[in-house]
């Protein structure tokens, strides 16, 4: 009988120092739920590429009818939120006669896939056709990442915002909470294509990695986007402050706070007093933390990428779609 290893599963999605690797990060993780080794088309340029190829991916190259022709493959992960761009995928694939599935955030992407996976806190995806598998339970985070188990640092603070300008945000806050708290100190993530940034003897920068789960794990407060990072975050029981990055993160930070498995602010421009204050509030607080924990692993509990994948392979297996 086949089983999911035996399945040819081509994935497509964008990343990119404006994009993010937030997708490129969920292909990844859904593959590896799935037991197969991730094979992605990007939309993206020469630094995408080398960074999935470094994460371990496979990466081809062209578009949706030559790729689809010549790979054949079995089934279709579309995570695109481009819906223009996303369903010229789906219908290529739909014409190949793959199984196609379409990934969301907040609803966003083309609905006219056989399966569609919305692990969105906030709004789900309706699909036109097929099935639908909405909310956090669905979330898709690397199943790694439940394997991390580090010893907290009682006043380690991470901040994982990006590249870019971002990273340049990132240090002001850094700055702003060592010198409001002398015991504190903040490592510095600055995702996968940034350069070091100017830092002092409290605040330490991590370069580029496959994966921040240690970093994650082992802090007592973790500032992240309204991303992949967020969700992380509260699988791992580490309290967080949620900064919108883009004016898209700020209904997912919103609905994190709204239900007490996060701090932050999603409405209107980012204050670096405001998430530092935050942060040096928290570390002072150890039952407001505890609270954040607990509310955060009851919401997130890591393994929707098994839950997704699972139906993947009844549907691909099964032949019904």
């Amino acid at each position: 009988m086949k089983s999911c290893a035996d399945l040819r599963i081509l994935f497509r999605a964008p990343a990119g120092a404006r994009r993010g690797f937030g997708h490129l990060a969920r292909c990844r993780s859904l593959a590896r739920a799935l037991g197969v080794r991730p094979l992605l088309s990007l939309r993206g340029g020469a630094v995408v590429e080398e960074t999935a190829l470094a994460l371990g991916c496979d990466v081809v190259r062209g578009g949706p009818v030559r790729l689809l022709r010549s790979l054949a493959p079995d089934v279709l992960i579309v995570d695109d939120p481009v819906t223009a761009n996303a369903r010229r995928w789906i219908t290529e694939g739909r014409r190949a006669g793959c199984l196609v599935v379409s990934v969301h955030d907040l609803g966003l992407g083309c609905p006219d896939a056989d399966l569609v996976i919305d692990g969105s806190v906030t709004m789900n995806a309706r699909a036109r056709r097929g099935t639908t598998l909405a909310g956090p339970r669905f979330a898709l985070l690397d199943p790694m990442l439940l394997d991390e188990r580090e010893p907290r640092d009682p006043f380690s603070i991470l901040i994982a915002l990006g590249g870019g300008p971002r990273a340049d945000l990132a240090l002001d806050i850094a700055e702003t909470i060592v010198d409001a708290d002398p015991r504190a100190t903040v490592r510095l993530a600055g995702g996968f294509v940034s350069t070091p940034p100017r830092a002092d003897e409290r605040i330490t920068w991590i370069g580029p990695t496959r994966s921040l789960h240690k970093e994650i794990a082992r802090a007592c407060v973790a500032v992240v986007g309204g991303g992949v990072s967020l969700y992380e975050a509260c699988a791992h029981g580490t309290p967080a402050v949620g900064v919108p990055v883009v004016a898209a993160q700020r209904p997912t930070v919103a609905a994190f706070v709204a239900r007490g498995a996060a701090k932050g602010s999603a409405f209107g421009s980012v204050s670096v007093s405001e998430v530092a204050e935050q942060c040096v509030s928290l570390l002072s607080d150890a039952a407001m933390r505890r609270r954040l924990s607990r509310n955060g692993r009851q919401l997130i509990d890591g393994r929707g990428a098994f839950r997704a994948a699972a139906a993947v392979a009844r549907l691909a297996l099964g032949g019904t779609r």
